[in-house]
């Protein structure tokens, strides 16, 4: 009879032990259920929040690339070059500006790998790294951009420094025909020191069209540069 009992009390014992097992192990499960849920609810939170913020940033880039495309090649004339050079000027500043937006998101990005190192990361990085590729895309074009217009206005000055030199040599030439044209108009004798122009019936009058004809012909070249 007290063997019986002893036995009794062992498969008691036994099955005390192995409700307490199932009972720690069903609480540790709850627990890593409940903090798996948690941390899930957290991930969507985050991943809202990533995601709204991409569709903003993307769909600035995407207005962006499109006003950069729509400023054309560089201008030759000074008026045109004054407005896209205003147009650069904005364009700049709010790409700059722009920038804490692009930081942020950067920042955003790192939180959630560095949050969730277990869970597949690559899909947010992709993505991360096509929004900075583009930003630094349209950074540099600006940046090209800005270069050709300093060069285009530079030569734009230096052709207006050279027309003027010109137009003043042209002006003194001018004068200096005149004074011989009146010179022989006193003095016809003079007309033998123009000898073989004057045999060809070559005039002073024609020389002045000459030097006008010569004006014409630096602006095409200067154009051309």
């Amino acid at each position: 009879m007290v063997a019986r009992n002893c036995s009794i009390d062992l498969d008691n014992l036994r099955t005390c032990l192995k409700v307490t097992r199932l009972r720690e192990h069903w609480d540790e499960t709850s627990q890593c259920v409940l903090q798996r849920a948690s941390q899930l609810k957290n991930m969507l939170g985050d991943s809202q929040r990533y995601e709204s913020k991409r569709l903003e940033i993307e769909t600035w880039l995407s207005r962006m690339e499109n006003r950069c495309e729509r400023m054309g090649t560089v201008a030759t004339t000074a008026d045109v070059l004054e407005a896209q050079q205003k147009e650069q000027k904005s364009f700049h500043a709010e790409l700059h500006q722009y920038k804490h937006q692009i930081e942020l998101f950067n920042g955003l990005t790192q939180k959630l790998i560095a949050v969730y190192p277990g869970d597949d990361t690559s899909r947010i990085k992709r993505m991360t790294e096509s929004v900075n590729q583009r930003y630094n895309n349209l950074n540099n074009a600006v940046i090209n951009r800005g270069k050709l217009l300093h060069a285009a206005v530079h030569n734009l000055q230096s052709f207006d420094r050279s027309m003027d030199q010109f137009l003043a040599w042209l002006s003194e030439a001018e004068s200096q025909c005149e004074s011989v044209e009146s010179e022989i108009d006193r003095n016809p004798l003079v007309l033998k020191f123009v000898g073989k122009a004057n045999r060809e019936g070559f005039n002073i009058r024609q020389s002045s069209r000459s030097l006008f004809k010569l004006e014409g012909k630096f602006w095409e070249l200067k154009l051309e540069e």
